[in-house]
């Protein structure tokens, strides 16, 4: 027998995606998901629970909480697609920005860019005022965002002008080196912040059911971000990709900051508890963000031979 021949073609690793699921097994996912999240907030609210299965009411929450906004979110952007989507292909500049994924990408950074250098200068001038050194490290974090997003968007005006293809990948590269670099000293400063939430400094609260709100805008922030992350890579551009990345990493510190308010508002006597799942989170996001500036520039100086 002849041995088969190899193909030289390497097979494409694809993400496989989550299942679809019918309407009635939604319904039940919701109802459960509501259960886990009843049953997080008695424990941390009347401490009722064995310390086990407190945790596992915890986890569960959390696990629930992420699938059941993942399938709605979907599901909502599947209805809205099919709603909205005559409507702004009737439009010249709706459809140019429906059309064009980098057009898109760049415009949406702007909003994310502004917030960051409001926040920057409130956290700021507070931060000086009443000397808080919790309030100066989100300072230093949004100035960082501000600037990687600020820069991001400056460059892409500049490279929107380049026809050369090779060119333009090259000046891509070198915000993508660029940025990935600031990643390794967001992460310090991301360190820093988790030592003071270790610390029992800083955090944020949100009064009353605002912190349901500001919950649901996280899941949706951490979710929609991990889906354009994954998303963008198939474009092959360095600047889009850091662009979301930028994303990605705002809104996995999201998920800790949230995390404190809803300790400050649930988890009254809890502390050892308070500390050891801060101290956990704040790891796990600055190792991820140290991990993405690591592999940034290991990838630049694989697409460059380590020329500068």
């Amino acid at each position: 027998m002849k041995p088969e021949k190899k193909s030289g073609k390497s097979r494409k690793f694809s993400i496989p995606a989550i299942p679809p699921m019918r309407l009635w097994h939604r319904i039940v996912l919701y109802l459960l998901t509501a259960v886990c999240v009843a049953l997080s907030l008695i424990e941390v609210t009347f401490q009722c629970f064995p310390y086990a299965a407190g945790m596992l009411f915890y986890v569960l929450a959390a696990v629930m909480l992420t699938v059941s906004c993942y399938y709605f979110i979907i599901n909502i952007r599947r209805d809205i697609r099919e709603i909205i989507k005559p409507a702004i292909a009737a439009n010249r500049y709706t459809n140019m920005v429906a059309e064009d994924y980098r057009l898109r990408t760049i415009l949406f950074a702007v909003p994310g860019m502004m917030s960051n250098i409001i926040f920057a200068v409130f956290n700021g001038v507070v931060g000086v005022t009443s000397r808080s050194a919790w309030l100066g490290t989100l300072a230093a974090y949004y100035i960082l965002l501000s600037l990687m997003r600020s820069g991001v968007v400056t460059q892409e005006k500049r490279l929107s002008r380049i026809r050369d293809e090779k060119e333009r990948m090259r000046k891509e590269l070198r915000v993508y080196r660029r940025n990935s670099v600031m990643f390794l000293f967001l992460a310090v400063v991301l360190a820093g912040a988790a030592v003071l939430l270790v610390n029992s400094e800083g955090g944020k609260s949100y009064p009353g059911y605002a912190i349901y709100a500001v919950a649901a805008y996280t899941f949706y922030k951490i979710i929609m971000s991990t889906i354009q992350v994954l998303k963008v890579g198939k474009r092959k551009s360095p600047l889009l990709t850091i662009t979301r990345r930028i994303g990605y990493i705002d809104a996995c510190v999201s998920i800790l900051t949230l995390q404190t308010a809803m300790f400050a508002s649930f988890a009254s006597g809890q502390e050892d508890f308070m500390l050891l799942m801060n101290a956990a989170t704040g790891a796990v996001v600055c190792m991820m963000v140290l991990g993405l500036g690591i592999q940034g520039l290991c990838y630049y100086r694989k697409q460059t031979g380590g020329k500068a």
